[in-house]
């Protein structure tokens, strides 16, 4: 005998398992969710189809980002489109939402028409070709015509995949399926090259969110 102490270590598989686990908790409240909210078939199947229409938000947004050519680029456009190889955090989103046929632009835009005072603070002339891409007139717009939701990362079963996530009204992305060993939601952004799925709704370097939100289901 020694006299030491016998030093355990945390083999890898450990951490393995417990995603394991996480996923299937996670696999199994989701899978029951999408089957009923325990208040008739009816608002079961409006659950699903809300899943599912954030699903395809962040497989477009996937695919957006995947674009080898993709670069950040912050310069102003003529008609308000960057070309597909521009581009920044707030195209990730209006090319989420497009897959759904829904057009951001059209509707920042009708919507800052039609109500200047609620964007006065984010907004002193209405500008078409810019307005949609920048992340304090999209909080204000969001805020009015989508569901929001909890901030709280922690939350784990509150965020859905193509929810949007705005961070300190100066960055926006869109949640991922992906989660971290705690459950957290990765998200698909592009706030610098290269445009990335990142562990990022909590990091150490990062900013504090500042609002969550989801679009509601279009017929």
């Amino acid at each position: 005998m020694t006299g030491r102490r016998k030093r355990y270590r945390i083999k890898p598989r450990f951490f393995l398992i417990i995603s394991l686990l996480l996923c299937l908790l996670i696999g199994s409240t989701v899978f029951a969710f999408l089957r009923s909210d325990g208040k008739g078939e009816e608002n079961g199947d409006s659950l699903r189809k809300q899943y599912l229409q954030g699903f395809s938000i962040m497989m477009a947004a996937k695919v957006y980002i995947s674009n080898e050519n993709l670069r950040y680029d912050d310069s102003y456009f003529a008609g308000g489109y960057p070309p597909d190889d521009i581009g920044v955090c707030t195209d990730v989103v209006w090319k989420g939402l497009a897959v759904i046929d829904v057009s951001l632009k059209d509707l920042v835009d009708a919507d800052i028409a039609e109500n200047p005072q609620a964007y006065s603070q984010v907004v002193s002339v209405p500008d078409p070709n810019i307005d949609f891409r920048l992340v304090p007139v999209l909080e204000v717009f969001f805020q009015r015509n989508a569901q929001v939701l909890t901030t709280d990362p922690d939350a784990v079963l509150a965020w859905q995949p193509g929810d949007l996530v705005t961070f300190e009204s100066s960055h926006i992305a869109v949640v991922s399926n992906l989660r971290n060993i705690w459950g957290r939601p990765y998200i698909i952004q592009h706030g610098k090259d290269p445009a990335a799925e990142e562990d990022r709704l909590v990091a150490s370097d990062g900013m504090e969110i500042s609002g969550h939100y989801r679009w509601p289901v279009t017929e």
